[in-house]
């Protein structure tokens, strides 16, 4: 058949009727719908884009007994952690932001958060018990203060690169002017 010949055999054929267009068309609709299907991906509850320090490394190496190695271990451990809460609560809208953590002497470990938009309440208090009983790297002396930069329900990170959580800047407000790290840590949770 030379390609004239095909050519003319298409336009030819005969017309699909109106249930035969229906037919075609529910089943491209599926076979689209079932390729979607196999390419599409779950969200993450909680995905750790990277960590800010909050304070100069070598400060933290100083400061943590076993150093970087500890310090890993501890944000991987942490991050396990924040995932599995953030997993168990599922009705938390997408939103992207920053997990704050001061860790001191003796196991302690608080939390602020930084989030746009806020995590609902649940979500915070999940957060906020995981920060609390995650034993953090063995602090020497001093705090330790970094942020976990996250998104949670959805892959796309926080716009900014460092967090500034309403507490903090409400806590600088108050001073006149911005507060060193340890001064801002040590006002909103005293020793």
């Amino acid at each position: 058949m030379s390609p004239n010949t095909l050519s003319r055999a298409r336009l030819v054929a005969p017309p699909i009727h109106r249930q035969g267009r229906a037919r075609a068309a529910a089943c491209i609709l599926a076979a689209v719908l079932a390729g979607g299907a196999t390419t599409a991906q779950a969200v993450e509850p909680l995905v750790q884009h990277d960590v800010v320090l909050l304070q100069a490394g070598s400060i933290i190496e100083q400061r943590v007994e076993g150093g970087a190695n500890a310090m890993a271990d501890y944000m991987r451990r942490l991050g396990d952690a924040a995932t599995e809460a953030v997993r168990a609560n599922p009705q938390q809208i997408p939103s992207a932001g920053f997990i704050v953590v001061a860790a001191r002497p003796g196991g302690k470990a608080h939390a602020w958060f930084d989030f746009k938009p806020a995590l609902a309440a649940k979500t915070i208090e999940a957060l906020t018990h995981v920060v609390e009983t995650v034993p953090p790297a063995p602090v020497k002396s001093g705090d330790v203060v970094f942020a976990l930069r996250v998104s949670v329900w959805s892959s796309k990170p926080p716009s900014s690169y460092a967090p500034s959580p309403q507490e903090w800047r409400d806590a600088a407000k108050q001073a006149g002017h911005k507060l060193e790290i340890e001064a801002l840590v040590d006002q909103l949770w005293p020793r």
